[in-house]
């Protein structure tokens, strides 16, 4: 996808100039990233759910089966079920403070970038210097 950088719209790059504003500039347009706008944060929320819920019903699967006549595999299942679940737990917990750290980052950064673009809006406006009356031209009118 490309970005005029004229109006803003956001168009297919097998376009050779700006459905909009049918600028055709090359210089005009730059490159939009659509993977930037994938929301990880909540991708790795969800991933860790699911990890999370595969942990418990693998922990209760293993759970169901000592009910065999051997202690030592029973034991066995028991242990298994419950590393499992920690196991996953602790996955699931990093992807949460992951999606958790990456929310704050972005929100750092959006926070950032508004203070620069507002910084430089306020800084690119030229002031007006009052102009000097003329001389010449009130002499004439008079």
């Amino acid at each position: 996808m490309l970005q005029c950088e004229i109006c803003g719209t956001v168009f297919e790059d097998t376009m050779d100039k700006c459905p909009h504003c049918k600028s055709a500039h090359v210089v005009g347009y730059e490159m939009d990233n659509p993977v930037s706008r994938l929301p990880m944060e909540d991708i790795l929320r969800v991933t860790g759910h699911i990890i999370w819920i595969i942990g418990i019903i693998g922990c209760l699967v293993l759970l169901w089966n000592t009910d065999k006549d051997n202690e030592t595999l029973n034991m066995f299942f028991a242990i298994g079920g419950f590393l499992f679940l920690c196991g996953c737990l602790v996955f699931s917990v990093t992807l949460f403070g992951m999606g958790e750290i990456l929310k704050r980052l972005i929100r750092v950064q959006r926070r950032v970038r508004a203070f620069s673009e507002g910084y430089h809006v306020v800084s690119r406006h030229k002031v007006k210097k009052p102009e000097a009356p003329d001389t010449e031209k009130q002499e004439t009118t008079s």
